[in-house]
């Protein structure tokens, strides 16, 4: 039986009632966190910070005002911009084979005098205990899977974009840009060892990219559509919070607000936030692995830009993303063509993993290998008939 609508209806009726109501505290609550940004006292806010790194509390790192504003600038005439993206099909319990498959679709754009487009998709499948296990110098292992195997295509799609830089030629300027966060999250939940082996691959591959940048006129973002980060405004409740100053109890005064609320009043159409940096405790940084941020109203809604550390020195690089960003967006459906185009070759349809399937029981049959499945996977095919 398929879903009953009918009685879903009347429920969602009430959640959009609930909703409703509590939409005029959100707008006061945004109001006040705006206030709070044209108000942020940066001295303050610094010695808040170093009390809380004596405390082993990591805390955003912000320079200038979070109400400060940045128009784009112009862009190269000859410019490249390059983006990875990637999808996966994971281990099914069901198939006689225990593999699975990552496949990174790759989009470069060549801008200015002789423009060109290449566009790329790269499947490699993983089928051997070597591959499909991480193991730790006591012998324990954990097999690829599942989020696992989530954060390991992350990490390849960055070693992809590094290896797009190959490509490119060193005098001309370029920025890369991967979907969503440039690093993966939810890796605290995982065995120490596995967290160890995936930040060594990450920390080689940025260290590649920040030789890179040593070289050449590049930038390096990850593009977050409707981001539900609040980092600005936790940061804010660090200096307006009665409990936080010690002064009362927290009356919840911008609870639920996230960062894009207070960035779409604060910035116009084009326009881009200061840098921050996540994450942070003073004097003690990271550039391989550390995250710097901006917000970008680019038109449609405000988006997150994130670039590794080093960039939060380099004003032009900086601009580069900036200006980037908004001109990829304006050319695309409010979303960056590059991204768009990287995506149409990494995507894995349902005709594609059924044809996998398929491929994957025709080779083993071949080779004289039966390929028994679960009562369970039989049912489901029939159904599909």
């Amino acid at each position: 039986m398929s879903l009953d609508l009918t009685s879903a209806s009347q429920q969602i009726q009430n959640m959009a009632q609930n909703i409703s109501t509590r939409e005029s505290d959100r707008i006061k609550r945004i109001e006040t966190a705006i206030v709070a940004a044209k108000n942020f006292d940066l001295k303050s806010y610094e010695l808040v910070r170093r009390n809380l790194a004596e405390l082993g509390q990591t805390t955003t790192l912000i320079k200038e005002s979070p109400s400060k504003k940045f128009s784009s600038h112009n862009l190269p005439k000859n410019l490249i911009v390059a983006a990875v993206d990637g999808s996966h099909i994971d281990v099914d319990r069901h198939l006689a084979a225990q593999c699975f498959l990552i496949n990174i679709g790759s989009c470069l754009i060549k801008y200015g005098d002789d423009s060109y487009a290449e566009l790329q998709t790269k499947p490699t499948l993983y089928a051997t205990d070597e591959n499909m296990v991480i193991k730790s110098a006591d012998n324990r292992t954990q097999r690829i899977q599942g989020s696992v195997l989530g954060i390991k295509r992350h990490i390849e799609e960055l070693k992809e974009l590094a290896g797009l830089i190959n490509q490119i030629p060193a005098e001309t300027p370029c920025s890369l840009f991967v979907d969503g966060t440039l690093f993966p999250v939810g890796m605290s939940i995982f065995p120490q060892f596995v967290r160890d082996q995936f930040f060594d691959e990450i920390k080689e591959t940025m260290n590649l990219l920040c030789q890179e940048s040593n070289n050449r006129k590049m930038s390096v973002s990850a593009y977050i559509s409707y981001p539900g980060h609040s980092e600005i405004v936790e940061t804010l409740r660090l200096l307006i919070c009665d409990e936080i100053a010690g002064t009362g109890i927290c009356k919840g005064c911008i609870e639920g607000v996230k960062d894009r609320d207070i960035f779409f009043k604060l910035l116009e159409p084009g326009q881009r936030s200061p840098v921050f940096a996540r994450n942070t405790t003073p004097g003690h940084t990271n550039i391989a692995t550390d995250i710097a941020f901006f917000y970008l109203n680019a038109g449609n809604e405000i988006v997150r830009i994130e670039m590794p550390y080093w960039s939060i020195e380099h004003n032009d690089i900086i601009e580069l993303a900036h200006g980037t960003s908004l001109d990829q967006s304006k050319r695309g459906p409010g979303y960056p063509t590059v991204l768009v185009e990287a995506h149409e070759q990494a995507i894995v349809t349902t005709a594609d993993r059924e044809s996998f399937v398929e491929l994957v029981e025709l080779s083993l049959n071949s080779n004289g290998i039966t390929t028994p499945t679960s009562q369970k996977n039989i049912s489901k095919r029939l159904r599909n008939i």
